[in-house]
């Protein structure tokens, strides 16, 4: 067995990332395998002994605790403050509950570092390991985000899909409200003498709602003075799978060539993207404007989201955590 499993398990997903970005740039497994790949990396050097590197040691050490902590503290104001705003909702719980638990992890080195105890050592690497691995992954995920969520829209685009959010009593709620004025800017700056765009509403009724989100978002439309021949409605979906399948079916069977751009919210842009290529409908995603304050949250459970509909993120998680373990095992 190799003195130091880690670096050859770095190399190892390094190189699937080089290959990854070759073959499939767009995927977030690329970004899973470098930061499986960096992680990796921070446990050899940390397996080593102080002795041997240890500016290096240090270093990874100091940058490890600020980014927990960081993200951590963020995470927890950040759920406060939303919770304070809007109530105790799921998401905005799970918020705050993400930071307590990485503060957490750094109590726990804090008590392993003064009480020792070599039993628990194996235990601490990999819960750090994993700590250390998401945080990084999130970070990098936020990064794709933000970046996605800034496309613009194609200029031939012939029609704009709206995607449903949560309404406010019988009116589209704020999200959704953002989203259909985004959707209003797209047509609004098209040339003078080009085609309006049609725009196609997505969205069906939710168990907590008065009526479908399509109607909600029509109304919303013909109110700002979009005659009735420029929309479509869509009112069968609960979800972003069924949004895109259910408008590219509509548009597809009335509009042969046509251009599409989805419109959703920003911090949703790239996991609507990956489910676009997913279920095979070629549309552009752009994203409409959210509260800084909401951004983090929601970027949150995207994560959570793109965790579970891509599970190499999750293998790379199970593999970091039986990694120490593993290797202590052996040493004995």
């Amino acid at each position: 067995m190799p003195e130091y499993p880690e670096y050859l398990a770095a190399v190892v997903f390094a190189a699937g990332g080089v290959v990854n970005a070759l073959l499939a740039p767009h995927r977030f497994s690329t970004a899973v395998l470098f930061c499986l790949a960096v992680t990796s990396a921070g446990l050899g050097v940390a397996s080593r002994s102080a002795a041997s590197h240890p500016t290096l040691a240090t270093v990874l050490a100091v940058a490890a605790l600020l980014l927990s902590l960081t993200l951590g503290l963020l995470l927890l104001a950040d759920g406060v403050l939303l919770v304070r705003r809007y109530g105790p909702q799921a998401a905005l719980l799970a918020t705050g509950a993400a930071g307590c638990a990485l503060l957490a992890v750094l109590c726990l080195d804090a008590v392993f570092h003064a009480v020792g105890g070599e039993p628990f050592g194996a235990l601490m690497v990999a819960v750090n390991a994993a700590a250390g691995y998401l945080s990084l992954l999130f970070l990098v995920f936020s990064g794709y985000v933000f970046i996605r969520g800034r496309s613009t829209p194609l200029p031939e685009t012939t029609h704009v899909v709206v995607l449903g959010a949560g309404l406010d009593g019988e009116r589209p709620g704020p999200l959704l409200t953002r989203r259909l004025e985004r959707a209003l800017a797209i047509d609004a700056a098209r040339a003078p003498h080009t085609p309006r765009v049609v725009f196609v509403l997505s969205g069906g009724q939710g168990d907590d709602e008065v009526r479908s989100e399509a109607d909600a978002m029509a109304d919303y439309l013909r109110g700002r003075g979009v005659p009735a021949d420029r929309i479509v409605r869509e009112d069968r979906s609960v979800n972003t799978g069924q949004n895109l399948r259910f408008s590219a079916a509509l548009v597809d069977g009335t509009t042969p060539g046509h251009r599409a751009t989805v419109v959703t919210s920003c911090f949703h842009v790239y996991r609507t993207t990956l489910l676009a290529r997913r279920v095979g409908v070629p549309v552009l995603v752009v994203g409409a404007p959210t509260s800084p304050a909401y951004w983090l949250a929601a970027t949150l459970r995207e994560f959570a989201a793109v965790l579970w509909l891509d599970r190499l993120p999750l293998i790379g998680l199970s593999l970091l955590l039986a990694a120490p373990v593993a290797t202590a095992v052996f040493q004995r």
